[in-house]
């Protein structure tokens, strides 16, 4: 692994986009999502993926000219057609006027149709806790998991997230329905890695560990994860998109095609319910307690969901990116 300062590679992936035609704005958005990722230690998310993005720039999958625009339902609801234009940017579009509406109406529901990838979900999430506002997130994906007792996949990997600020730390929770993401199976083929066997299956559907096995990732937690699936296939897609599973674009096989992607994202001022000082209060209390139960290591405590990924940006930001020797030759070669 080469490590990479973090304003260094910022740069370097901003040239890279704007070297295909990416806006000066929706560049910076995109750089600043992927490095977010790998800062927070989801490597599947970061930068590994600006070759994929810029292949489909080229192909014809991304649409540099949406307008994003967004329609207000009601006061508190809108939907927002991207137009297959870069995910992060809606996203992130969809979030501002969230934060802007949930001001006034105490809460803001936005849903994103014609989506394309937005990349890790908890960078929304914490723009929301930074407003002290609380936030859940859900995308639908292309099929690429099996549902619970069948053979090939019909579900993506559908992520779901949520943030909840309080007095000085926070909660935020982000992770796909799948065991694993599919980008963990690309990261892992990237760097020659064995992955536990529960990752995923082949093409027959046995499981294994070799990352360029497997075809197929599988639900987390069985039956359970399974639901939790449908759920946010029901919010997004049978909501928001009208399409849904096997009839979204595939990622890497559509190459040339917008894609229809859905998001549903909820925002709510917990004022609404308690003087925001007590709620932050509150959530504190919470994770303070939950801190002061013992942990089955000697000397550890437990940790809260987000706790880990803030860690791991700070030491990033102090000691640098690590990068393998591909994503690190493909972001600094000027002939890629």
């Amino acid at each position: 692994m080469i490590k990479v300062k973090v304003n260094d590679l910022m740069q370097k992936v901003y040239d890279k986009f704007k070297a295909v035609g990416v806006s000066n704005e929706q560049a910076a958005i995109v750089t600043d999502l992927l490095i977010y990722a790998d800062m927070s230690g989801i490597h599947s998310h970061g930068v590994i993926r600006v070759e994929h993005y810029i292949k489909r720039i080229k192909a014809g999958g991304i649409n540099l000219n949406s307008k994003f625009n967004i329609e207000e339902k009601r006061p508190s609801f809108a939907l927002m057609d991207a137009d297959g234009g870069f995910g992060h940017v809606a996203t992130q579009y969809a979030m501002e006027w969230a934060l802007e509406t949930v001001e006034k109406q105490g809460i803001a529901l936005i849903g994103i149709k014609n989506n394309s990838h937005s990349g890790a979900l908890g960078y929304y999430n914490k723009m929301a806790i930074n407003n002290k506002k609380v936030s859940l997130i859900m995308v639908n994906t292309d099929p690429c998991v099996i549902p619970f007792g069948g053979k090939r996949p019909f579900f993506g990997t559908n992520p779901i997230s949520y943030g909840f600020p309080a007095k000085k730390d926070f909660i935020l929770g982000d992770m796909a329905t799948s065991e694993v993401s599919l980008g963990r199976i690309f990261t892992a083929r990237k760097n020659n890695e064995t992955v536990p066997m529960n990752w995923g299956v082949d093409k027959n559907g046995n499981p294994s560990s070799n990352p360029h096995e497997i075809k197929y990732v599988v639900p987390f937690g069985g039956v359970k994860g399974y639901l939790i699936m449908t759920m946010v296939e029901a919010f997004t897609g049978l909501l928001i998109g009208q399409a849904y599973c096997n009839n979204l674009v595939k990622m890497y096989g559509d190459m040339d095609k917008k894609r229809n992607l859905s998001t549903f994202m909820l925002v709510v001022d917990p004022a609404v319910y308690n003087d925001l000082d007590t709620y932050l209060n509150t959530v504190q209390s919470f994770i303070d307690d939950i801190r002061k139960e013992p942990a089955l290591k000697e000397g550890k405590t437990i940790s809260i969901p987000g706790e880990r990924e803030e860690s791991c940006f700070f030491d990033y930001l102090k000691n640098g990116i690590p990068l393998s020797e591909h994503v690190y030759k493909y972001i600094f070669d000027k002939t890629t």
